[in-house]
């Protein structure tokens, strides 16, 4: 007030630069808060199952349709634990590594539990949760893919042959009718046979 002695030590103190970026920082915390992962949440590669030594690559070489018939062995029973979004066999891994993805957490630990040490074809499997990191994509030569490019095309050139001769027999012992008993579709046949093989490159 006026006319009293002016005490300096009673003016507001600067804050230090130090003590202003702390703050600063905190602020910009506070603007840009993310909810931290829950507790018990679990990751998405916990809902994936990885079954090893369920086959000996070489066994391809000698029959490239084996894979369709291990890949749907494999979802007939893991079907059992849940829903099945997709089955992967890695045929070229040495280890005869197949991947399992399933839609909920618990469908793939009961997959786990199924199948783990379990004997399948003379063989004892393991399974386990995948880990999220190891890779199972096996790198061949251009030799090799086009060896088994040339599988494949010879297996579904003998598939048609057979569906062809089936669909003939039966035509034969049916009566006249508007539409076949059965009918075939070459085409969806190439289609799913190629997409397995393009599963089996990835991830």
């Amino acid at each position: 007030m006026k006319g009293e002695t002016y005490d300096a030590s009673l003016k507001p103190k600067k804050k230090k630069k130090k003590d202003k970026e702390k703050i600063k920082k905190m602020q910009e915390k506070l603007f840009d808060w993310r909810p931290d992962k829950l507790r018990n949440e679990r990751s998405k590669n916990e809902k994936v199952v990885i079954v090893k030594n369920l086959f000996n690559p070489e066994m391809f070489d000698k029959n490239v349709g084996l894979i369709l018939e291990y890949q749907q062995d494999l979802r007939e029973e893991s079907i059992k634990c849940g829903s099945v979004q997709r089955v992967i066999i890695y045929d070229r891994h040495p280890e005869g590594v197949a991947q399992i993805n399933f839609k909920e957490f618990e469908a793939a630990d009961a997959c786990v539990q199924l199948l783990n040490n379990r004997w399948f074809g003379q063989r004892q499997i393991t399974a386990e949760l995948w880990d999220g990191k190891t890779k199972y994509k096996v790198s061949e030569t251009k030799e090799e893919a086009d060896k088994r490019l040339e599988g494949w095309s010879k297996f579904l050139e003998e598939k048609d042959k057979e569906e062809q001769k089936s669909a003939g027999h039966k035509n034969k012992e049916s009566t006249v009718q508007d539409q076949p008993e059965v009918e075939y579709d070459s085409d969806e046949t190439r289609g799913s046979a190629g997409s397995q093989d393009l599963t089996d490159e990835e991830k």
